[in-house]
């Protein structure tokens, strides 16, 4: 199946609506992020759904290929289509702490939740920019 441009825009809005909302809670301190953990944790889990979106779309735009995980998804890109390895490194882990958000693997640690924030709003920033400037969007 070959990627449509259109899908890709949408998923590259919903990925880009997703760090506004997460960009809501940089201010806050940490404890009020604690309190506001599961609005936190949805985000974080939809910005790793939407990431990986966004990487199956260009995988299928630029190769014609599929994965059959998140953590496929990044190293195809990282091997395929250029993504810098320290950000697909950092793609792989958000999406695995999403699989423990998820699936509730184990106890969620709220503080590390919190503390999420930021270098979240930092790894999908750049990756945004990266797919944006490989396809060409302004």
């Amino acid at each position: 199946m070959t990627a449509r441009p259109e899908v890709l825009e949408r998923k590259l809005a919903a990925l880009q609506r997703f760090l506004d909302d997460l960009a809501g809670f940089g201010p806050l301190p940490h404890g009020e992020r604690v309190r506001q953990h599961y609005a936190i944790e949805r985000l974080l889990q939809l910005l790793c759904e939407a990431a990986a979106d966004v990487g199956l779309q260009l995988l299928r735009r630029e190769t014609g290929e599929g994965a059959g995980s998140y953590r496929e998804i990044f190293q195809r890109l990282r091997e395929r289509a250029a993504l810098p390895a320290p950000l697909a490194e950092g793609l792989m882990e958000a999406c695995a702490m999403r699989n423990v958000l998820t699936h509730l693997y184990d106890t969620i640690d709220t503080d590390r939740v919190a503390a999420a924030v930021d270098p979240a709003l930092d790894l999908y920033r750049r990756y945004l920019a990266w797919v944006v400037a490989r396809v060409g969007l302004s």
